[in-house]
């Protein structure tokens, strides 16, 4: 999809939700969508919308530190990563994890950390990321790896 086609936002939380069941948790409670962290000052969200408004992808980036490095000092957690179906593979969450990096950046975050599903490894060491400790499952959801960069 050209950048022409769709612009990245600061979104709302509630405006993640419906990416995050369609595409992270189909089927499951929908009260599962809503992270804990949604709406803290330090937390925000990033979303790519088309001509028409709807949220095509987004992502939700918490300042949280990880037990992995116990030397950050300003560290951020992505969650609730997710491109609709029918935009996937076409450059949206690039820009969407670029287009938070600047903005982490601006905030002296020094390191971006998350568990990301093992089917997306590679869409994330594409952007830098690097793996970090063994493979594991989340109930329900599938295998993850903790991938990380530092910025």
């Amino acid at each position: 999809m050209s950048e022409k086609n769709f612009s990245l936002h600061l979104i709302s939380a509630t405006e993640t939700i419906d990416l995050r069941s369609r595409v992270l948790r189909p089927g499951q409670a929908i009260e599962l969508c809503h992270y804990p962290e949604d709406n803290l000052p330090t937390s925000f969200h990033v979303g790519a919308r088309n001509m028409n408004g709807k949220v095509l992808c987004n992502g939700t980036f918490i300042q949280q530190s990880h037990n992995f490095f116990p030397t950050a000092k300003w560290p951020y957690r992505l969650r609730g990563m997710a491109s609709d179906p029918c935009v996937q593979k076409q450059g949206l969450g690039s820009a969407v994890v670029r287009h938070a990096l600047k903005i982490l950046t601006e905030k002296k975050c020094d390191l971006l950390w998350f568990n990301a599903r093992t089917s997306a490894e590679i869409f994330y060491q594409k952007l830098g990321f690097v793996t970090i400790g063994e493979t594991f499952d989340i109930p329900q959801i599938g295998p993850h790896k903790v991938m990380y960069k530092w910025l």
